[in-house]
């Protein structure tokens, strides 16, 4: 799968044991660094990452505590950042534009906040403009329980699954073979571990906003889902954190995909692909 669509897969030693990534693409051409969202791997990407390889340099990571990357040690957003800009330095990449799915947002906002000359530009994909605590309904400690019992007959039950929810077959086969583990009872459960899943939604919950926006300087660019799809009240509290987030980051660019659910680069590939090279053509 990895060989599939990607020129070369390195490893980088981080703390705690290895940090795994894939490159595509033209090895001169601007760069782009791809983080996926939580309990996924780089192969999340996978619709995206042929016409993303056409233009750019792609580099798409596992973060911490997912697919073959490091499963033991800290789970934080501050241990993400530094994992990254050991990839940074190991790839010899001055400049980047950083394409952030969901949770994964928030660490790249940090990161483009550490490395201002590093981080050309943003591409949030659905996230990071929010607290995952103030979202309406909500449940931290019930989400996390959901998410680490949560069982599988087989990879290939998963991948039906994913599919029946965001109402696509665009995944290749086997592509989240690296997102499951095997139990001893035979089934498949979620390779994120459960203090994992905790840690990292309990940042994501109350990282503090209004400092972490003010300080962004680079171009970003907010790509959001259909928030017509979610209830009266989500749809209000999304559209008054967009509204904050503008309001606070000015050189924000705002984009919706209409139709498109959360995971815009699977439910609506080439309408992400498109947004992505408008807002970096400019």
């Amino acid at each position: 799968m990895n060989e599939a669509l990607f020129s070369h897969v390195n490893r980088l030693q981080v703390v705690g044991g290895t940090l795994e990534y894939g490159v595509t693409g033209k090895p001169h051409a601007p760069a782009l660094l791809l983080l996926h969202s939580i309990r996924n791997t780089k192969l999340l990407f996978a619709p995206i990452l042929p016409a993303l390889a056409e233009r750019y340099r792609v580099i798409a990571v596992d973060i911490r505590g997912h697919g073959n990357s490091v499963s033991q040690g800290s789970f934080s957003f501050e241990q993400i950042v530094t994992d990254l800009i050991q990839l940074l330095e190991k790839e010899q990449l001055e400049q980047v534009t950083i394409v952030a799915a969901s949770f994964s947002a928030v660490p790249a906002q940090m990161l483009a906040i550490r490395e201002p000359k590093r981080v050309a530009s943003l591409v949030l994909l659905d996230g990071g403009y929010y607290s995952l605590g103030e979202v309406p309904g909500f449940n931290r400690e019930k989400v996390v329980e959901r998410l680490a019992t949560t069982r599988f007959t087989s990879v290939e039950e998963a991948e039906r699954q994913f599919a029946e929810r965001y109402g696509t077959r665009v995944m290749p086969e086997g592509w989240m073979q690296d997102e499951l583990l095997k139990r001893e009872d035979g089934s498949y459960g979620y390779r994120l571990p459960r203090e994992a899943f905790s840690a990292y939604f309990q940042e994501y919950s109350v990282y503090s906003q209004p400092e972490l926006f003010q300080q962004l300087t680079c171009p970003v660019l907010l790509l959001l889902a259909d928030d017509s799809l979610l209830s009266k009240e989500e749809q209000q509290f999304h559209r008054q954190a967009v509204a904050n987030y503008q309001r606070i980051v000015k050189q924000a660019k705002v984009k919706m995909i209409p139709e498109a659910q959360h995971l815009l680069m699977v439910t609506h590939p080439q309408e992400t692909v498109n947004e992505i090279h408008d807002f970096l053509s400019k």
